[in-house]
């Protein structure tokens, strides 16, 4: 019994050898992400860190843009940078205007961050702008923004900018004028002499329209006859005087201009010098107030309030009231008179200008007048 299941057994190991069966081997780990064509049941090793190849080292650069900015003040960049040895040129490029690019390196402050500074000639109205760059071993490399897209840096204009702009735009860009002026009064005389004057004057005029609003040079003339003291002797020529003038006019507010006024010449008695000075309220082409005074030598003082309107563009209207002593009056009494006049705008370059006056020294009132031309170019 125990010799036939031996024998079975044995016959049973023969006939799976004969058919190809075999014991099972042994477990292999199939790698699914193996490269195609390697051998199945071989493990691939992940590559080592080694194996990798190393770029350039770069800096890490953070910065928070710049919006706006003050005019006429410089402006700080400021940033916090990583790994700076790695790019040992740090710039700040930047430009205004649409210009050319200039550079601003960067620098570490003692707090340890890092900060370029674009002066103050580069901050002006309409606005700048800027990006950031290194180099290092690997090249020239762009940290924020760039030449084809800069941080914009919004300048808001001041306000004497904007004051400017505003007069360039009513005189489309006209900052030059030269006008003619001609103006005389006849005072008359309770005796029936002689009291009037004739004064003219040619000025140029340049307009800076900042602070400075303007500046002006000129030639004026004046003739005049007048009584003497007691008004009962013959007419006699007493004033004739022809004098170079220099003008300046400043805008201390938006609404609010001071007049200066120098002259320089002779008169039939010698040497002749003059000084004189306004203050207008409100704004010389519009509705305004102004006072002022002149004085002359040998041809006496002049005194001035001047009421103006533009109810009625493109039409200037004025009353002024105006006491005087031209031309070198001897006669106690002061020559007052008022004034009305009128100025014209045509083509927005050129102005014409009329004026009335009514007024006595001593004796009944009487009439003058005056006339004007302007150019603007």
């Amino acid at each position: 019994m125990r010799t036939t299941t031996l024998t079975t057994l044995t016959t049973l190991v023969g006939l799976a050898a004969s058919s190809g069966l075999a014991a099972p081997a042994a477990a292999q780990v199939v790698d699914p992400y193996a490269a195609p064509g390697s051998k199945p049941g071989v493990a691939v090793p992940p590559p080592s860190p080694a194996a990798e190849v190393a770029g350039p080292a770069r800096a890490t650069v953070l910065h928070v843009p710049v919006a706006e900015a003050v005019p006429g003040e410089p402006v700080q960049i400021v940033a916090v940078i990583d790994g700076a040895w790695a790019e040992p040129t740090l710039l700040a490029r930047y430009r205004s205007g649409g210009g050319a690019w200039h550079e601003a390196r960067f620098e570490q402050s003692s707090a340890g961050g890092w900060f370029a500074t674009i002066p103050a000639e580069a901050i002006a109205s309409p606005g700048a702008e800027y990006y950031i760059v290194g180099a290092g071993a690997g090249g020239e490399v762009v940290h924020f923004a760039s030449a084809s897209a800069p941080q914009p840096i919004l300048i808001e204009p001041t306000l004497v900018d904007r004051l400017e702009r505003l007069d360039d735009v009513r005189l489309g860009d006209r900052k030059e004028s030269v006008s003619l002026d001609v103006d005389g009064h006849d005072f008359g005389n309770r005796y029936g002499n002689t009291d009037a004057f004739l004064r003219a004057e040619l000025r140029w005029t340049h307009r800076v329209s900042r602070t400075l609003h303007s500046i002006g040079f000129g030639f004026g003339s004046i003739w005049g006859h007048t009584p003497d003291q007691d008004g009962l002797a013959a007419v006699q020529q007493v004033a004739l005087g022809r004098y170079g003038i220099s003008e300046v006019r400043l805008r201390v507010h938006p609404s609010v201009f001071v007049d200066g006024r120098l002259a320089l010449g002779v008169s039939d008695e010698g040497f002749l010098r003059g000084v004189g000075g306004a203050v207008t309220f409100g704004k010389p082409w519009r509705s305004n107030i102004s006072a002022g005074a002149e004085m002359l030598d040998d041809l006496g003082p002049t005194a001035y309030v001047r009421l103006q309107w533009d109810t009625a563009p493109p039409l200037l209207m004025a009353a002024s009231i105006v006491r005087t002593d031209l031309p070198d009056a001897q006669i106690s009494a002061q020559g007052v008179y008022v004034k009305y006049d009128l100025a014209y705008k045509m083509q927005g370059w050129f102005t014409v200008r009329g004026a009335v006056s009514y007024g006595s020294r001593d004796g009944a009132g009487r009439f003058g007048g005056g006339l004007g031309v302007q150019t603007d170019f």
